[in-house]
Formats: C-alpha cells, sequence, structure tokens
C-alpha cells in the first residue's frame, strides 16, 4: 500500500476525513490499524457506492464485511477506534468489527499504531483530522486473577456487588471452576475485601456455595447487594440449572460474611425467559430498583434478545414492573451492541443516572463455520431510566486489543463505584488468561463530559 498521507498514533483515536474525487470507480483506501513495517494492516476501501473492511497480512488479501451506501460526494468518513473495536461511517452508511487483524486467528492490534490514506492524484482531500480518545485506555494487570487450579474460582472470577460496610468493600463475584457450561461450571459467590478499591484479599471459601440456596441451581451468579434501613446486608443472585436460569435469590446477613439465609420463598422473581445480569440499587429508605437484562423475542426495535427491564420494590421481595419495560434497548440495529444489551451498573450522578452495560453482536468470519460473540462495554445515561442518551464514542470500555494482555479479547459485567469523585469501573475480561476481573479508573468530571475525551486533534494534511 503506497501511503499519500500517513501517521503513528498511540492508543485510541478517531479519524474524521472527507475527499472528493473525479473517479468513484477508483480504490480510495483508508488504512486505519497496522504495523509499523505495514506486514500486517487493516484498512477501509471505498468505490462507487460500496466500501469494504479488509486485512492484508503479506501480500495475502481478506476481505471481512462490505456494505453499500449511497455514494454521492463528499465522502464523510469517520473511523473510530476503541481497543479492538472499530466503527466506521461512510456518509450516513455504518459498519463496525472488532479485531480486524484476525483476533480470531490470534492477531491482534498493535496499541502503537499507523494509519494512512492511499487515493487517486486527482482526489481532493478537504480535511483529515485524527484525534487521540484517552479514556479508559490503562494497560493493567487484573485485581483479581482467576485462582490456581483446584480453587473453587480456578476458571472464572466475574464482579457481581460491591458493598461499602464499615469502612472496608466487600466484593461479591461468580467464582467459576472448570466445566462446559459458557465458560466454567459449579459456580458459588466468592468474596475479597478492600481498603481501597485497589488491592484486593479473596476469602479462602465461597461465601454462598452451591446447594445454599433452597430452589433448583447449578451456577450462582450474584447480582446486587444493599444496607437495608435495618442495617442489615442483603445480597441478591441470578441462579442457573443449565442451560435454563431458574430467577433471582434474596439472602440476608446481619455482617458482609455472613452467614446468610436465604428468603423462604426464592426466587423473589422470575423473568418469563431467561435473565441474569443486573443492578440492584437503594434509592431511598424503603424503596429499591432492579435494573436486569431479560430476553426479549419479540422488541419494538432490532431482533430477540436481551433488553434492559426495570422493577420497584419496598421490600426486596415484592417486585413491581415498569409500565414502560423493556426501557433499555441497543444504540444500534447492525452494529456493536445490536443483538443483545445488559444493564450492569447504575449510578447517580448530579441528578443523571449513568449505566454501564455490556453490548453485544455476533459475525461469522469468511471461511469460519462457527459465528463468534463479540462483547464489550458501553455507557448510557438517562434523567428518567425511560429515555436513554448513549455515549457518542461508545464502547466506552472495550477489550484493548494488544496481544498478551488478560483483556486483549472480549470484557464485560461493569460494575463503577465512585470513591473522591473518581469512578472505579470494574469488569471480567477474556485474553492470555482465564476470565479475570480488571480495574480502570476515571475521573467523575470526565465521565459526564461527553463533548471530548480531552485527547489532541492533529491535521494530517499539514
Amino acid at each position: 500500500m503506497k501511503l499519500t498521507k500517513n501517521h503513528k498514533i498511540v492508543g485510541n483515536y478517531e479519524i474524521n476525513l472527507e475527499i472528493e474525487s473525479s473517479n468513484s470507480k477508483c480504490s480510495h483506501k483508508v488504512l486505519f490499524s497496522a504495523n509499523q513495517d505495514l506486514s500486517k494492516l487493516a484498512y477501509l476501501e471505498i468505490k462507487e457506492n460500496q466500501f469494504i473492511i479488509s486485512r492484508k497480512l503479506g501480500k495475502q488479501v481478506s476481505v471481512w464485511k462490505e456494505y453499500s451506501f449511497d455514494g454521492n460526494f463528499p465522502w464523510k468518513i469517520k473511523i473510530l477506534r476503541k481497543g479492538n473495536y472499530f466503527r466506521l461511517w461512510v456518509n450516513q452508511e455504518t459498519g463496525a468489527i472488532r479485531g480486524p487483524l484476525g483476533e480470531w486467528e490470534n492477531y491482534h492490534e498493535p496499541w502503537e499504531s499507523f494509519i494512512g490514506l492511499e487515493v487517486p492524484e486527482n482526489t481532493k482531500i478537504e480535511y483529515f483530522n485524527v484525534t487521540s480518545l484517552p479514556w479508559l485506555s490503562e494497560h493493567n494487570k487484573p485485581v483479581i486473577q482467576h485462582g490456581p487450579d483446584g480453587s473453587f474460582y480456578e476458571q472464572q472470577a466475574i464482579p457481581g456487588a460491591i458493598l461499602k460496610f464499615n469502612n472496608e468493600y466487600f466484593m461479591y463475584f461468580m467464582a467459576g471452576m472448570q466445566g462446559d457450561q459458557e465458560g466454567s461450571a459449579k459456580r458459588s459467590v466468592g468474596v475479597a475485601i478492600s481498603q481501597d478499591l485497589i488491592d484486593w484479599e479473596v476469602q479462602p471459601e465461597p461465601i454462598i456455595k452451591l446447594g445454599d440456596i433452597n430452589y433448583s441451581h447449578d451456577n450462582i451468579y450474584p447480582g446486587g447487594a444493599v444496607i437495608t434501613p435495618e442495617g442489615k446486608v442483603a445480597v441478591m443472585y441470578a441462579t442457573q440449572k443449565f442451560p435454563d436460569w431458574t430467577g433471582f435469590g434474596l439472602a440476608i446477613a446481619d455482617q458482609p460474611l455472613g452467614p446468610f439465609t436465604h428468603y423462604t420463598n426464592n426466587p423473589v422473581y422470575k423473568h418469563f425467559s431467561h435473565a441474569h445480569e443486573f443492578d440492584l440499587v437503594h434509592i431511598n429508605n424503603e424503596q429499591y430498583l432492579l435494573f436486569f437484562a431479560g430476553f426479549t423475542p419479540n422488541p419494538a426495535r432490532g431482533t430477540a434478545g436481551d433488553r434492559g427491564y426495570l422493577f420497584y420494590s419496598d421490600n426486596l421481595i415484592d417486585w413491581k414492573p415498569d409500565t414502560c419495560n423493556p426501557v433499555f434497548s441497543p444504540e444500534t440495529l447492525r452494529n456493536w451492541d445490536a443483538i443483545h444489551v445488559r444493564p450492569r451498573s447504575l449510578n447517580y450522578i448530579n441528578n443523571t443516572w449513568y449505566l454501564w452495560y455490556e453490548g453485544c453482536n455476533h459475525w461469522t468470519p469468511p471461511g469460519h463455520n462457527e459465528s463468534y460473540w463479540f462483547d464489550t462495554v458501553g455507557l448510557a445515561r438517562s434523567k428518567d431510566l425511560i429515555e436513554w442518551d448513549y455515549y457518542p464514542r461508545n464502547p466506552a470500555l472495550p477489550g484493548l486489543g494488544t496481544s498478551g494482555q488478560f483483556d486483549q479479547n472480549w470484557v464485560g459485567w461493569p460494575r463503577m463505584v465512585i470513591k473522591d469523585e473518581i469512578g472505579y469501573i470494574f469488569y471480567t475480561a477474556s485474553g492470555n488468561i482465564p476470565p479475570s476481573i480488571g480495574l480502570r479508573r476515571i475521573p467523575i468530571q470526565q465521565l459526564i463530559n461527553w463533548e471530548t475525551e480531552g485527547g489532541e486533534t492533529i491535521n494530517l494534511l499539514n
């Protein structure tokens, strides 16, 4: 590829480009992820009324996705990189791909990447800018790594609920052992303790074990924890008798380490189909909010998949649905979150609800028989929990895509805690080790400012 314009950039970015051309039949290429010698590169190719996402390894070209658009000049092009996720716009048409160098073949995106442009000589470039996007891009090690072989969390550790109690933080996490029930099996509830939200000490035994719960289950997923007006610790969890989801249960204790007493008439709620990820919020003295992911076979918009359902209770036992359910739907119809949206972490900041959620779509790469599910994490906000605005640079917290990272592939199960005006966002990810719990941080004043991520904009025509 002979580049007429090129630039090296580190981390996440947004490209904005406008071109006019007298020959739309010729290829116009935008290189958007490449190593230094250009032996591995992903690019967008545009001609006539079509744009194509392709990869080149040496001399071998693979066409991943093809889209149609109006073809009318000027061509306004935007490419958003968030870790290993790329969203692309050509005029009004959109596309998306995760890991375009071939994540499914163990080729990962360079964090220090080259971008560039290859167009016919008579092409007029109106502008060509790149803006760095520094949000939530730390390369870290897990704060809670999966346990050693034979331990109760040997295969998976997923953050469930985080509770502050007497100046300590207690994280109730899903602890999975080896098995083939969607990544692990024999899931119980572990607990870890921290003074600062950074260093965590995992307790040696599950706090809620398989068999403790008084209804059908073989996997337990903690979802929320609150302090009741009486000073009790209440933990709610989703249960599964694989592959069926058997409802939400409630357990009460005098202190965070138990022992827990499970409500006699569990489950306290059972969705009409499968339901799992959720957050539990204590709104005021005697009212609670439950926001969960429930499968919706016939949504008003888009295809069948998980949507966000809102319920209310004044006792944690009797739950009443919001009349607008499902209240949360995908941002896109064909893009990064088009199939499933799973509300996971709800925080009230400056009279606005901020929601971290898991978004998911699937795709079968050419030459493969298996459909890959590309989970990642987005951000939305609302004044009333009914009408939602989506972060314009979603997915806000992606897998980093960097080879050798524990979070190089998928990310999910976000949970944010605010301490000293800093948002601590915990999540689970997959990469070079079994799924473990990571942490990224962001000042709240940055989180609520959606106009910019504070990065530098460079004019590549200079």
